[in-house]
């Protein structure tokens, strides 16, 4: 049984943690109080004689109320451990088997968004990274089972998806020649880029890649921020 309370010097946020075992020791406290209660103190029998010698009579049926609630309270704290958050540790070890078994590609996926914002490029490999990352807890095998890191899971992979599903039309192999190298690299629209492929300025056509980076950039954000949030959601359960 234990209690944690920790501070973060850097964001200033208090934690609390506590050992689900708390929740046994407190609601047998609360039962043994009430059944305790049952009984009545040990005075009260004598207080009882006492005071009937003077005709004033003691009501001793509050004491059965007190005892009903203190079980009641006992038993409550009980059910919602065995039932609630028993039920939500075991699904949090099923989590960080499945997490084990396939971890986040972070590092390759915080690359894919900052060459996509940095230089309006990726290579092959890491597309296929950020696909994966996606869809690798998409699957009945690797469903999450943990509701709220499911969920964050989820609205990252609508975010990606509409980020690719952007990316696989406006982006195209260039240089054409990359020679022996399967890694490519792709860039957008590089035909309205005067940097890459565009031969001379065309103010409609720098226009339009205007328009192509600020969506790029919008969608990016997005998915970035929902990616950030679920890798966060990890970190904190422990899970990576």
């Amino acid at each position: 049984m234990s209690i944690h309370i920790s501070h973060d010097q850097k964001s200033g946020r208090w934690s609390f943690s506590y050992s689900r075992h708390l929740f046994v020791a407190v609601g047998m406290v609360f039962l043994a109080g009430g059944i305790a209660a049952l009984a009545g103190p040990w005075w009260l029998p004598i207080a009882a004689f006492v005071f009937g010698k003077i005709d004033v009579k003691i009501d001793s049926s509050a004491n059965y109320w007190v005892a009903a609630i203190l079980i009641v309270v006992g038993l409550s704290i009980l059910a919602f451990k065995f039932f609630v958050l028993d039920k939500w540790a075991h699904r949090l070890a099923i989590d960080k088997e499945t997490i084990a078994r396939s971890p986040p590609a972070a590092r390759e996926v915080k690359r894919y968004f900052d060459d996509l914002l940095d230089d309006h490029s990726y290579r092959s490999s890491f597309d296929t990274h950020f696909y994966r990352a996606y869809n690798q807890f998409s699957d009945a095998a690797n469903a999450l089972q943990d509701t709220k890191t499911a969920a964050l899971f989820n609205t990252f992979s609508t975010d990606a998806m509409a980020l690719h599903h952007f990316v696989a039309p406006n982006f195209f192999v260039f240089p054409d020649n990359q020679g022996p190298n399967p890694d490519y690299r792709y860039c957008l629209a590089p035909h309205m880029n005067i940097d890459r492929d565009m031969v001379s300025s065309e103010v409609k056509k720098v226009e339009q890649y205007d328009e192509l980076k600020r969506e790029l950039a919008e969608r990016v954000a997005q998915a970035r921020q929902s990616y950030d949030a679920f890798v966060r959601r990890l970190k904190k359960l422990g899970h990576i």
